[in-house]
C-alpha cells in the first residue's frame, strides 16, 4: 500500500510539473496607427526560433537568424524589388525596439511592406 501511495505521489508531482507544448511570442507593433497595422511575433524556445508577421494584406509564418542586433526572416521577401533579385526582409532590434526601413531610394530601389507607407517602421514590444 506504501508503494502505491509512493507511486501515486510521483506520478502527481511529474503531471503537475510537465510544460505546456505550445511556444510563446513576444509581439511587437507600432505606437502610432499605421496603414498596414504591422504586428510581428518572434518565439526563441529551445533551438526553434520562429516568426509570425501579419499586415492589413497578409500573413507569414517561418524562422528567423539573429546575428548581433539584426533579424533576418527566412523566406519573407520584399514586395517590391528591381528585376528577379529577392531580397529577404531584416529589422534591426534596439533594446524593446524592432526598427525596419521599409523603401529604399533610387540608387537601391525596394519596398520590403508595400501596405505600410512610412520608409521606417519603428515596433515596439507589446507589455503582456
Amino acid at each position: 500500500m506504501k508503494k502505491l501511495l509512493y507511486l501515486f505521489a510521483y506520478f502527481s508531482l511529474v503531471v503537475g510539473c510537465a510544460k505546456s507544448p505550445e511556444s510563446s511570442f513576444v509581439y511587437y507593433q507600432s505606437l502610432v496607427p499605421t496603414s498596414c497595422n504591422l504586428v510581428i511575433g518572434l518565439s526563441q524556445e529551445d533551438s526553434q526560433i520562429k516568426y509570425k508577421i501579419t499586415t492589413n494584406t497578409r500573413t507569414a509564418t517561418g524562422n528567423f537568424v539573429k546575428s548581433g542586433q539584426q533579424i533576418i526572416f527566412s523566406e519573407l521577401y520584399a514586395s517590391k524589388s528591381v528585376g528577379n533579385s529577392k531580397i529577404e526582409v531584416s529589422a534591426l532590434i534596439q533594446g524593446d525596439t524592432l526598427v525596419i526601413q521599409n523603401f529604399g531610394n533610387r540608387m537601391n530601389p525596394f519596398t520590403l511592406f508595400s501596405e505600410c507607407d512610412a520608409k521606417y517602421l519603428s515596433l515596439v514590444k507589446v507589455r503582456t
